[in-house]
């Protein structure tokens, strides 16, 4: 090994040695790893503090959803989708996982896709409603284990509604 090449090691070891020294006594004193400055709180006699007035305040109620006003997002809904991507596929011809895969969901018979094992309770809700519509769909994503009790899915829903409104404008581009 030349004398240029262990110069420039030694150089890139001190150079790693005082980062972390710096980095550490930094997370040491500040509790943040990069060093940073408050902002200044000015006290004036008399004034309310913010922070209390805002705790103190009721937070005003959400309005309610409107899904009539709503504007879905389809690329909202394909984030909201990666909450399914565990158990489910969504492309053309995809692989069933634990759960069925859902290309052409919206529209298609209940308990669709021949050979999958799907629950008998939602085979009985074949027979009860026949085909996942956007409201079926909306009810079941909500909360699957209320909507179809004794399903087999584990998860615990979508509570958002506009969440809900953006993956369903998704899986309906699944055509």
């Amino acid at each position: 090994m030349n004398l240029l090449t262990r110069g420039f090691i030694s150089t890139v070891i001190a150079a790693d040695l005082l980062a972390v020294v710096y980095f550490g006594g930094t997370y040491i004193l500040t509790g943040s790893m990069l060093p940073h400055a408050e902002a200044p709180h000015i006290i004036v006699a008399g004034a309310e503090d913010a922070s209390s007035t805002a705790a103190s305040t009721p937070k005003a109620a959400e309005p309610a959803f409107d899904s009539t006003t709503y504007i879905a997002n389809v690329e909202n809904g394909m984030k909201v989708a990666a909450k399914c991507k565990a158990c489910h596929t969504f492309e053309n011809g995809g692989a069933n996982r634990t759960g069925p895969n859902l290309w052409g969901i919206v529209g298609a018979s209940v308990a669709h896709i021949n050979g999958f094992a799907y629950s008998s309770a939602m085979v009985a809700k074949k027979a009860e409603f026949g085909t996942w519509d956007k409201e079926h769909l909306n009810a079941y994503l909500e909360s699957p284990k209320e909507y179809v009790p004794g399903t087999k899915m584990q998860f615990n829903g979508i509570k958002k509604p506009a969440e809900r409104a953006d993956l369903l404008a998704y899986l309906e581009t699944l055509k």
